[in-house]
């Protein structure tokens, strides 16, 4: 890393976490104008710079944070969550990790997703033709939150009328993953952990009694075959993949249109020219993402802009600061639907071996949800926008009142 020319301090600025929830793109605009990386916390740190946040998620010095670390940065108590965050493959390096994501890449490999791409279409379909008419609802709950948690549901074999189950104890459970871990909502996420869990397992023993042709079936034939992981941590692994798939989806999508639906123009060209709609979603994700920031851990000592870093700090790379950096995009607080200096990885899915297993997924999920909606309901109106709560980790989203005449 080398030294940026207005960086003079030997020691980071200290944040209160709490003053990044106000405002926060606003926030870390300011801190990114003064300096790469502030602390949050004793050894956490959040970097801001593009020009740092980039090369960090595959520098050599830097690793995967670890689940147990997870656990004992954020004084989790023992239990259902602890397990599952102790052993989640998202939490883990070299061979575990390898071991754990490999159950899953075949299955969504971007191939494969491309080809499901008119099922998830027909999906999305469905749903809007179910959207109420004529009164105002929700859109996050209504559509924004249907479309991953059926579509996820679908792809792994589990049944259509439970997709509202296990979506909201998903919602409850990925506040796990905020940058200050919730305490005062523990008992909630234990309790959804430990409800997700039993469900899967459940689903899981079934299909080992009287085999489907689905993917749980595939997964847990693999996994007698082999049994290179304990039963449990299978478990973990679902239950991980039915978050990635659902939650943050359900946000990035509801944000992006609302933010179209505030800018008419933008909308009426989405109509005319569907071909628009891959970039439109790309700028979604860039201009307010629902992965806010994504945490590494230094493996050596880092002397980073003058300030000398520990082997064992944790560096939050802030996607939301190095999206908004204007060393990376051109006018980056302008929502651009044609912009064309998008790099060729989505910054928002990772980069490296942790990228999103289900990056593709997303995508065409967010897409194809999309152009349904400008087919059926071109006239949707927006009546009270959402907003995206937190400045890292999982991000949380209000709810988005709509109306369809």
């Amino acid at each position: 890393m080398h030294d940026h020319a207005l960086s003079v301090a030997a020691h980071p600025r200290t944040v209160d976490p709490a003053v990044l929830n106000d405002a926060p793109h606003a926030r870390l605009a300011e801190l990114r104008e003064e300096t790469s990386l502030v602390q949050l916390k004793p050894n956490q740190y959040l970097v801001l710079r593009a020009e740092h946040v980039v090369p960090l998620f595959t520098d050599p010095r830097t690793r995967q944070i670890e689940g147990p670390e997870f656990v004992a940065i954020h004084q989790i108590p023992e239990g259902n969550l602890a397990r599952f965050l102790s052993d989640l493959f998202l939490f883990s390096n070299g061979a575990a990790h390898r071991a754990k994501r490999s159950l899953f890449a075949r299955s969504f490999a971007h191939r494969i997703m491309r080809e499901a791409r008119g099922q998830i279409r027909a999906v999305a379909d469905g749903i809007v033709d179910s959207l109420p008419r004529g009164r105002s609802f929700d859109f996050v709950d209504a559509m924004a939150a249907r479309v991953p948690a059926d579509i996820i549901g679908a792809i792994l074999g589990l049944p259509a009328c439970d997709s509202r189950y296990f979506a909201e104890r998903v919602y409850s459970l990925a506040r796990a993953f905020s940058p200050i871990y919730p305490h005062e909502h523990h008992r909630e996420i234990e309790n959804a952990a430990g409800e997700l869990y039993d469900y899967v397992e459940e689903q899981l023993c079934l299909r080992v009694a009287a085999p489907r042709d689905d993917l749980l079936t595939a997964l847990v034939t693999d996994w007698h075959a082999e049994r290179n992981i304990p039963f449990e941590s299978l478990v973990f692994q679902i239950v991980g993949v039915i978050i990635g798939g659902s939650d943050t989806t359900r946000a990035a999508f509801a944000m992006l249109v609302s933010l179209l639906l505030q800018r008419p123009d933008d909308w009426a060209a989405l109509r005319a020219d569907p071909a628009l709609i891959p970039g439109a979603v790309n700028e979604g994700m860039r201009y307010d993402p629902s992965v806010g920031s994504i945490p590494r851990v230094t493996k050596a000592p880092i002397r980073f802009d003058g300030i000398d870093l520990p082997p064992g700090a944790v560096l939050r790379l802030s996607t939301m600061s190095a999206m908004r950096d204007p060393a990376l995009f051109d006018e980056p607080d302008r929502f651009d639907i044609r912009r064309s200096d998008h790099p060729r990885l989505h910054m928002v899915f990772g980069i490296g071996p942790h990228r999103c297993v289900g990056d593709m997924l997303a995508r065409i999920e967010m897409e194809e949800s999309l152009a349904a909606i400008l087919d059926a309901a071109p006239d949707i109106r927006l009546e009270t926008p959402p907003q995206m709560l937190g400045f890292g980790g999982l991000r949380q989203i209000t709810p988005m009142q709509v109306r369809i005449p």
